[in-house]
C-alpha cells in the first residue's frame, strides 16, 4: 500500500474549489495524464456519483464518490487495471482563499505490484507538481480569485 498526502494552498474561495475539483469532468483540464472524464451516474453530484476515465499509461479508470460534505470534504475510490485508490479532499476556508489537504491511498495490482517503489516516487512527483496543476485549471475555468 502506498499512502501519501499533499496540501496547497489557493487563492479561490472553498466553494468555487470544491465545486471544480469534486466534478470530475473538469480533471483534463488540472491535470496532465487524464485524457477525459464523463459522469455515468444520472442526477446531481454527491455521494454514490460514478465517473468514467481515460489516464495516459494506465487505460480506463472508474470513479466513485463515496464522501461528499460541500464545501469541506470529499473522497473518492477509484480502480484502474493498475491500481486501486482512495483519496480523501479537506478544503479549509481561509481568509485570502482556501487550504486543500489530499489524502492517498494507492494499493497496485497485478504486475504493479512488483513496481511499488516506482509508482510510489511517481506519485511523489506528482503530488509536488499537484498545485501548479490545479491552480492553472482553476485559471483556465475562468475561476481566478
Amino acid at each position: 500500500m502506498i499512502e501519501k498526502t499533499a496540501s496547497m494552498e489557493l487563492d479561490q474561495r472553498t466553494e468555487q474549489v470544491f465545486d471544480f475539483l469534486v466534478d470530475f469532468t473538469n480533471e483534463p483540464a488540472w491535470n496532465p495524464e487524464c485524457l477525459e472524464v464523463v459522469k455515468t451516474s444520472p442526477g446531481p453530484i454527491g455521494t454514490g456519483s460514478t465517473y468514467r476515465g481515460r489516464m495516459r499509461g494506465v487505460g480506463e479508470v472508474s470513479t466513485e464518490l463515496t464522501a461528499y460534505d460541500r464545501p469541506v470534504r470529499f473522497a473518492t475510490v477509484e480502480r484502474s487495471r493498475a491500481a486501486t485508490g482512495s483519496f480523501e479532499f479537506h478544503l479549509t476556508p481561509r481568509e485570502d482563499g482556501t487550504h486543500v489537504e489530499i489524502r492517498m491511498a494507492l494499493q497496485p495490482r497485478g504486475p504493479m505490484r512488483l513496481l511499488q517503489p516506482v509508482v510510489g516516487r511517481m506519485a511523489d512527483r506528482f503530488l509536488a507538481r499537484l498545485p501548479d496543476y490545479v491552480r492553472n485549471g482553476l485559471r483556465a475555468a475562468d475561476l481566478s480569485s
